[in-house]
Order: C-alpha cells, then sequence, then structure tokens
C-alpha cells in the first residue's frame, strides 16, 4: 500500500503546469548559469547525512550540550532521498495536536530538534518549479493529472479503490494552504514552507531540506533553519 501510496502522491506533486508562465530571459540566463556551476553529489552523502549536519553543528545551533542528545538517522525507505538525520532534545516542552478520535486539542510532549532531509540532485529551474505557490490553475490542473493516474493504476490493478482515495485525499490536504516566501542569502536559493513551517535550500545542484523546531515560536524556529543551511553550506558543501 505505501508504495501505491507514494506513486500517485507524486503524481499530484509534479502534476503542476506552467500554462501562461513566460519567464524573463534574463531570469533564465542566471538559472542556466548556476546550474553550469560544478555540481555536489547527492550521492557521496548517501547514509552518511551525519556528517554533512554534524552532532557538533546541531548543539552549536541549538544551544543544547551535545552529550544530552538523541540522534535519529532514519532509513526506512530504500531512496537515499527519503532519509534524513535529526539530533534531539528533551527539554520539557509541550505541544498542542489535534485528537484524531474527537477532535479536540491535546497537549503533548514534544522534543526540540534540528533535522536534514531530502538530500537530492535537481536543477535550479526544477527545484523553483516544485517549491512555489501554486495558483488555482495549477491546482486545478494536478487534480486532473491526479484523477487520471488513480484511473490508470485502478486498471492496471497497482491500487484498489481505498488506497485511490486514500492518496486523493492526502493530496488534496497537502495542496491546501501550501505557499512558500523566498529566502535571500541562503545557498543559490531558498523557500520558507509556510505551511510545513521547513526550510527548502538549493545549492549547486543539491537540494535539502532542514526543520528545526527549538521554541514555539515560528521566527525562532526558521531563523535557526537558516542559521543551519548557512553553516551546512560553508562548513560542508563549499
Amino acid at each position: 500500500m505505501k508504495t501505491a501510496l507514494l506513486s500517485l502522491l507524486s503524481i499530484f506533486l509534479f502534476a503542476f503546469t506552467c500554462t501562461g508562465d513566460k519567464k524573463e530571459n534574463l531570469e533564465s540566463q542566471a538559472n542556466q548559469a548556476i546550474d553550469e556551476v560544478v555540481v555536489n553529489t547527492a550521492d557521496e552523502f548517501n547514509g552518511k547525512l551525519d556528517q554533512l549536519l554534524t552532532l557538533e553543528m546541531a548543539s552549536e545551533i541549538s544551544g543544547y550540550a551535545a552529550s544530552e542528545a538523541q540522534k535519529d538517522y532514519n532509513q526506512v525507505l530504500k531512496n537515499p532521498a527519503t532519509h534524513s538525520v535529526s539530533y534531539r532534545w528533551g527539554k520539557g516542552r509541550n505541544q498542542q495536536i489535534k485528537n484524531p478520535i474527537n477532535g479536540k486539542m491535546m497537549d503533548v510532549p514534544a522534543d526540540d530538534f534540528i533535522q536534514l532531509s531530502w538530500v537530492k540532485n535537481t536543477s535550479l529551474k526544477e527545484f523553483k518549479f516544485n517549491y512555489h505557490t501554486p495558483t488555482a490553475e495549477e491546482l486545478t490542473n494536478a487534480d486532473k493529472a491526479m484523477n487520471e493516474k488513480v484511473n490508470e493504476m485502478q486498471q492496471q490493478g497497482k491500487a484498489d479503490a481505498s488506497q485511490a482515495e486514500m492518496a486523493k485525499g492526502m493530496a488534496s490536504e497537502m495542496a491546501k494552504g501550501l505557499s512558500f516566501d523566498e529566502i535571500k542569502g541562503v545557498g543559490d536559493y531558498a523557500v520558507w514552507n509556510n505551511k510545513y513551517k521547513e526550510l527548502k535550500v538549493f545549492y549547486k545542484g543539491l537540494e535539502f531540506q532542514i526543520t528545526a523546531e527549538l521554541s514555539d515560536d515560528e521566527k525562532v524556529n526558521k531563523q535557526k533553519s537558516i542559521e543551519t543551511a548557512k553553516k551546512i553550506i560553508n562548513q560542508k558543501l563549499k
């Protein structure tokens, strides 16, 4: 089921079209120039994300002792791009989440953490395409493409009705309220995901994501994410 859902979701995520989007020639030339720079290869960090974001770096950014950290290296799926490394500290912070049974909000313990994930190679054009605020037209086209692919996979026996409906629901929820703000001065190009509170960074052909939750204040977490990305680039990628 997991494979089918991921396949269907990928159709939705990459189905936005560029209809009516005429890019300026100067911007196109700038993008091409950046892509022609020697790239960093994601393969060299396969299984070594903790060398890209080290415990010492995370400790310095968080202000917490390295000896108190819990390291979590997630490699559940085979695709290296889905792997992540995080460093966590239990500092007694609570987080409000919705109870899935009765819908009421409740307090649950929440670790403070810094996480690196989604390290993979891409182009600046593809990066900007994937991480921009979708227009109403793009969402409509994505829904159409998603429905067509779902029908095709059901006819081929690659997904049943329940999997298809689950994927549609997840895709719809993921796109709802999705928006990105450009962050200047980080890598070659970077954006902040306003919905999921994540920093997406592009630098010399390499894409990566930083998630920092060290406070209940989004501004603090955003700044810590930016600080982490800059440290990774300056210390590990230049």
